[in-house]
């Protein structure tokens, strides 16, 4: 039975890359007992097809550098995920200069968005805001846009 765990999550897995909970979840709806479920994950993680770490990283690469998002809602999304609030902080503070630097990158284009629309000004900063961008950064990457126009 326990083969069976294991080959249900590797089929899973192939779809795109899970957390150690939710694939613990699965294999419990799948109706997998405890010790089966304890199995496979092992299996899983010895042979580094179940890493955490690495599934945050490349969330927050993915999340930040390639859609946009802001980091309160990458983190809320990770946390829902089952990643653990400390491994969550270690990750964030370990590439904090390259958050940042993404992050600016991000409302820098979306502020030429807006541009185009013609959005001007305070508006820029609401909308901006609404989207969970934090004002600190938005500040510094109007500061930056100031001084090279």
């Amino acid at each position: 039975m326990a083969q069976s765990a294991i080959d249900y999550a590797i089929w899973y897995l192939s779809r795109y890359p899970k957390t150690e909970q939710e694939i613990r979840i699965i294999l419990y709806k799948k109706w997998y007992n405890s010790e089966d479920i304890h199995h496979c994950l092992e299996v899983l993680k010895k042979n580094d097809f179940i890493n955490d770490e690495k599934f945050t990283e490349s969330f927050l690469y993915s999340e930040v550098e390639k859609k946009w998002r802001p980091l309160f809602i990458i983190k809320q999304k990770l946390i829902a995920r089952g990643i653990d609030k400390g491994l969550l902080s270690k990750k964030i503070s370990e590439n904090q200069e390259e958050l940042t630097q993404w992050m600016r990158k991000a409302i820098k284009k979306e502020i030429e968005i807006y541009k185009k629309k013609w959005v001007d000004g305070f508006d820029i900063i609401q909308k901006l805001m609404r989207r969970w961008y934090q004002l600190a950064d938005i500040k510094a990457v109007i500061r930056e846009w100031a001084e090279s126009n």
